[in-house]
């Protein structure tokens, strides 16, 4: 077994044993009535009298610029009221550089040259319903110049490549703050290694885009109003809908505007969105709505997209060549690391200042092996084909996965011991994982050496193995507000757009758990007016903002034994709070209700020091997949899927669990079908539907076990830690495949029956 970790548990009652709310079933989520019965209100379902609808004009090809553009005839239709060009002068004048990290390369709000087929481009029209916008739109006169467009990362590289964000960077293709080198990371000398190794291997991996793909196709709807509350200076307010997973607009729509407005200015109108992932780059409708409300007056105005202009978004390609060195007895010595990303037609990633960039995501599971020797590079370079998210690091499992199930096929061990033997910092978390994943899955009796095992059936029957980390991203400081009233309830305000990870009841449960009150009596509430930054629904932050949470409710409940104790003649320490009750420790018969003891608040703004981007992260998982490949279609069938995740600590065990179940759903079809495909001669992107964008449907869900262990290792409330990231990586499902088939492994995501086949020597590929 591998090193220990060890490390001191921040902040107040982490080491809490005593749980009575914290880890228990019994509370159903706020919102789960309201989503399950249809009166949740999504950004799609917000209309209200007077209501225009918006438009913008979509290129046709896979990059052009507008040459002319001719709005008569689209200004002329009845029930258009409002038709705006890039060469507005209000538009033209907003700051191309806005604050988000998503987005290096400036662009404007609308622009004359369209990065990719389907971008918002030359006009936006405002008119009465959808039906007169497509009308207008289609009246719109353009002459287009075509210009060169690229689609693969690996071929936007290429010296002589055409370029395409001069402005952004004159000399190539790459992009974020990297212009003109990858991003490098170094241990030891990776030459001397390999001349150690007994073996020395290259392993490839490529994922293609992958669409967001959201449930609902994205709409956006704001207008402008005299507040409620009240307009000091005379300006009215902006109510816009959420466009992310982050409070009120406020921020980004008061720089997309250029009106120098704070956050103040802006009303969130729906708490609910359907569903994303790490879905940063879809906003230039949210700016849009209030934009071309205010240009009306105010009226209400929704910006719409079809499901068709839905597929704009994309997870971005990335390609790993890895050249490993290893010992006969499966010891990892040397590791050269190769990775081109794509960062998208807007140059949306590779800042390697940013937070969880301190180094190649493609070095971060290799940095955690006993390996001494480690060279990566990691390059990121802009393409067409779509906008791409927030996701470098997301990968950054499967090369050292990969390279440990070669390893254990060239040498013929158990690739589960190959991990274990591997990875430098095992224990408590790793080796606990491991066992629990053995056991749940059968291991023991279901593990073979590559293509040893049919099924009865005929088909070819194959096992994986793989781990990560259990991240949890805590790199900003979370803000909580609670407030006893004087009705003896906690209240805590949130702005955030909800995506389903109920974290919101995930903090109630923690707080209730702190104070020692009923949990009926702690209200985690929408307020639109209430513009912190931030709490968070995403990118597993759960873990961190319970934490904050937590820390908040110790102060709040402070407050409350102090005033509570002065009114029952005692000090502080003499008193408790029990099932909101102020209680005398030395007789629990005494006791004292909260309600009408007055007002109590208190703020709390923090994080924990949560290990991301280090050599040992404390929580770890384990996942086992086992598949059935036939041998004559190539279709793939996943028989089981076992995961063992350390929670450190679950809170809420429904939404834990969920979140597993969730990652596996998407994961299995990125695996087996997803792919986004552009024709090659014009850019144009062939199966933007939900017919032949194949997302899994329940027909397709394989069995998925989620194992919880506990090991209170994470940073967050009670040694909790992140959950979805982890297992969003289908690498796993190729492995499986190749101990199946015992050929190569299939160096392409998504594993169709053609490269099935083609591995199994039926057809060539």
């Amino acid at each position: 077994m591998g090193e220990t970790s060890v490390w001191e548990p921040e902040g107040t009652n982490q080491d809490r044993a005593d749980f009575k709310v914290v880890g228990t079933w019994d509370h159903p989520g706020r919102q789960s009535w309201d989503m399950v019965s249809g009166a949740a209100k999504y950004p799609t379902d917000l209309w209200m009298e007077g209501t225009l609808t918006a438009m913008a004009l979509r290129c046709p090809y896979g990059h052009a610029k507008i040459k002319s553009l001719d709005i008569a005839e689209a200004e002329k239709i009845e029930g258009v009221k409002l038709v705006l060009t890039y060469e507005d002068e209000e538009l033209a004048s907003m700051p191309k550089y806005r604050p988000a990290y998503f987005e290096f390369g400036g662009s404007p709000l609308l622009g004359d040259e369209a990065e990719f087929e389907g971008d918002e481009v030359g006009a936006v029209v405002v008119a009465v319903n959808e039906e007169v916008c497509k009308q207008a739109l289609a009246a719109i006169k353009v002459e287009w110049e075509v210009l060169p467009f690229i689609l693969d990362a690996r071929e936007a590289a290429k010296p002589g490549a055409p370029i395409l964000r001069p402005e952004m960077n004159p000399d190539s293709n790459m992009t974020g703050n990297t212009f003109g080198a990858a991003v490098e990371w170094e241990q030891g000398c990776v030459e001397d290694g390999f001349k150690e190794a007994d073996h020395i291997e290259v392993v490839d991996y490529g994922r293609p885009m992958w669409s967001q793909f959201r449930p609902m196709p994205p709409a956006y709807f704001s207008y402008w109003a005299d507040d409620p509350w009240g307009n000091p200076d005379g300006e009215k307010v902006c109510y816009v809908t959420n466009h992310a997973h982050f409070p009120s607009n406020g921020p980004i729509v008061s720089a997309f505007m250029g009106a120098g407005s704070h956050a103040d200015k802006y009303r969130a109108l729906s708490p609910y969105m359907a569903a994303r992932y790490c879905d940063f780059v879809e906003k230039r409708g949210a700016q849009f709505a209030p934009v071309l409300s205010k240009r009306l007056g105010g009226t209400p105005v929704r910006y719409v997209q079809s499901r068709r202009e839905s597929f704009d978004a994309a997870v971005p390609q990335t390609y790993l060549t890895v050249r490993i060195g290893f010992k006969d007895d499966g010891t990892l010595v040397a590791v050269q690391s190769e990775n081109v990303h794509q960062t998208g037609a807007r140059g949306g990633y590779g800042d390697k200042t940013h937070g969880h960039l301190v180094l190649p995501p493609n070095a971060q599971g290799f940095k955690q092996t006993v390996s001494p020797n480690v060279y990566s590079e990691m390059a990121y370079y802009v393409t067409n084909g779509a906008c791409t998210t927030a996701d470098p690091g997301q990968p950054m499992y499967e090369p050292v996965n990969l390279a440990f199930a070669k390893m254990a096929d060239v040498l013929g061990m158990d690739v589960s011991d190959v991990i274990m033997k591997n990875v430098r910092v095992t224990d408590p978390s790793l080796t606990a994982c491991m066992d629990a994943a053995r056991e749940a899955f059968d291991w023991a009796g279901k593990w073979h050496l590559a293509g040893e095992r049919t099924l009865e059936d005929g088909r070819l029957h194959g096992v994986s193995c793989r781990y990560a980390a259990s991240q949890t991203w805590g790199m900003i400081s979370y803000n909580i507000n609670l407030r006893m009233g004087v009705d003896g309830k906690i209240y805590m305000p949130y702005a955030e757009a909800l995506i389903g990870t109920y974290w919101p009841d995930a903090v109630q449960l923690v707080i209730a758990e702190e104070l020692g009150c009923k949990l009926e009596d702690v209200i985690v509430y929408y307020s639109p007016n209430y513009n912190n930054w931030q709490e968070g629904d995403a990118a597993d932050r759960g873990s961190t903002c319970t934490w904050a949470a937590k820390e908040a409710a110790v102060l709040l409940k402070q407050q409350i034994l102090a005033t509570g104790a002065a009114a029952m003649g005692v000090t502080a320490d003499e008193v408790d709070l029990v099932d909101s009750l102020i209680t005398l420790k030395a007789d629990p018969t005494k006791q004292m209700p909260i309600v009408g003891m007055g007002q109590l608040a208190v703020g709390y703004c923090g994080k924990p020091k949560v290990p991301f981007q280090t050599d040992v992260i404390r929580t770890m998982n384990v996942d086992m997949c086992e598949v059935a490949v036939d041998p004559e279609t190539g279709l793939v069938e996943i028989l089981d899927y076992v995961v063992a995740h350390d929670f450190g600590k679950v809170i809420r065990p429904s939404s834990a669990l969920g979140q597993i179940e969730n990652a596996i759903t998407m994961n299995s079809g990125r695996a087996l079908r997803e792919e986004l495909i552009w024709d090659e001669a014009t850019g144009v992107l062939l199966n933007g539907n939900m017919y032949d964008y194949k997302v899994p449907t329940i027909l397709d869900q394989p069995k998925i076990e989620p194992v919880p262990v506990e090991t209170r290792c994470g940073g967050g409330a009670y040694g909790s830690t992140g959950v979805a990231h982890a297992h969003a990586n289908p690498g796993l499902v190729g492995q499986a495949i190749q101990n199946a088939t015992g050929g190569d492994f299939i160096d392409m995501v998504p594993y169709t029956p053609d490269k099935v086949l083609a591995v199994l020597g039926k057809i060539e590929q």
